[in-house]
């Protein structure tokens, strides 16, 4: 790799739904590590809700997205609330939440508090 060049090797996607869970299996598929964020459950015992229904959803798609069905285990499902210090692991964030400015820009205040300083975000 040439002096400026980066590897990313860890990915966060924020916003699990069809673009979300898609983007997650398509880097599990290439190799990355992934993290996959999305609202907090009010199911007390299942905090993660959104993002397991989201992945259990995919895995269901004809052809699904994941090289192979065990891929989808290697993707870490949080929420926005009990996981997001993880970012700060994160060499790529991609934000894929609602389509709603004053949503978006709050997410974008919250991911420069955490991130790396040479981490790229894109939305």
């Amino acid at each position: 790799m040439s002096k400026g060049q980066r590897r990313i090797r860890k990915v966060a996607v924020l916003g699990s739904g069809v673009m979300g869970s898609q983007i997650a299996a398509h880097c599990i598929n290439a190799g990355l590590e992934v993290i996959l964020l999305d609202l907090k459950s009010d199911d007390p015992k299942r905090p993660n809700k959104t993002a397991e229904e989201s992945i259990k959803h995919i895995l269901k798609m004809k052809p699904a997205p994941f090289g192979l069905p065990e891929f989808a285990d290697r993707i870490k499902l949080g929420n926005f609330e009990d996981d997001f210090n993880l970012l700060k692991e994160a060499d790529w964030i991609c934000e894929v939440i609602i389509e709603r400015m004053d949503i978006k820009k709050d997410m974008m205040s919250r991911i420069e508090k955490v991130r790396k300083p040479d981490t790229i975000v894109s939305s």
